[in-house]
């Protein structure tokens, strides 16, 4: 028996200093939430793919994953079903998490050196959708909760507008932003409190639909695809009437035409 199970004081204070889980541990336990469309527009270029969201929850975390991967695009009204890395979720690529930690009423956003969207991705904003996502779910449940901060790495070779975009990212989330060295290889982002971060994406060419979005949409296009079928028929329908009206007339032309051919027979016969 522990100090901790006589006394309630130090039961409480091993609980507050106990270390968090693991987010690969919790990522393993974590049960689908729902499914949605992302459509992404890039120029010419419409990517259609899979927004999944996961959450585990123990006794000391609550974990939540939102997760892209693409399944077609559309370049100039030529559909292509996308295969390979692009076409998988990954525990890296075009993925964000938040773990709550209960004990020390704190969260983590991860994966631990910042959203890495694929090479397809680069560019569009997926990213910062991703981001967005998981800061507004933690905003909705955890709004007193602190904020670990998070260390980014710059890769080598990085520009001063790398390094610039790298920061505005996290700002534009209202996260605070320092390097840790002078030469900007490294740097901590965080905030005192959950409810003061954004969590808002307002890109407009990146659109999520959820299943009843989805389902709407598919009844009115079915529903105009009906409207252009009966417009199509009536418009067949007259065609018909107007073919039949044509060859009515060209059948009296015809008799009439003969009618006269014989008339002028008659005559040419009786000058005879």
């Amino acid at each position: 028996m522990t100090p901790a199970d006589n006394d309630p004081a130090a039961a409480q204070e091993e609980a507050v200093y106990r270390a968090p889980e693991n987010e690969n541990t919790l990522a393993s336990l974590a049960m689908p939430l729902a499914e949605s469309v992302l459509v992404i527009t890039q120029g010419i270029t419409v990517f259609y793919g899979i927004l999944h969201s996961s959450r585990a929850t123990t006794e000391q975390s609550d974990f939540y994953r939102v997760q892209y991967r693409s399944f077609m695009q559309n370049e100039g009204n030529e559909w292509q079903t996308l295969e390979g890395e692009e076409a998988h979720y990954h525990a890296v690529y075009n993925c964000a998490w938040v773990r709550v930690d209960h004990p020390s009423r704190s969260v983590t956003f991860g994966p631990k050196n910042g959203i890495s969207p694929s090479d397809m991705m680069r560019g569009t904003g997926v990213d910062t959708f991703l981001f967005a996502a998981v800061i507004n779910w933690v905003k909705m449940y955890y709004p007193e909760y602190a904020v670990s901060p998070g260390m980014v790495t710059m890769p080598s070779g990085a520009s001063e507008d790398d390094k610039l975009q790298r920061h505005a990212f996290y700002a534009s989330q209202g996260f605070s932003f320092e390097w840790k060295d002078e030469l900007q290889r490294s740097g901590l982002y965080f905030r005192d409190k959950v409810s003061r971060l954004i969590g808002v994406c307002s890109l407009p060419h990146l659109q999520s639909f959820t299943g009843e979005t989805m389902l709407l949409s598919l009844a009115e296009q079915d529903q105009a695809r009906h409207a252009l079928q009966r417009k199509v028929d009536l418009m067949e329908a007259r065609s018909a009437s107007l073919q039949a009206m044509l060859a009515k007339e060209r059948s009296t032309t015809q008799i009439l035409l003969g009618i006269l051919v014989l008339l002028l027979l008659i005559g040419t016969w009786a000058v005879i």
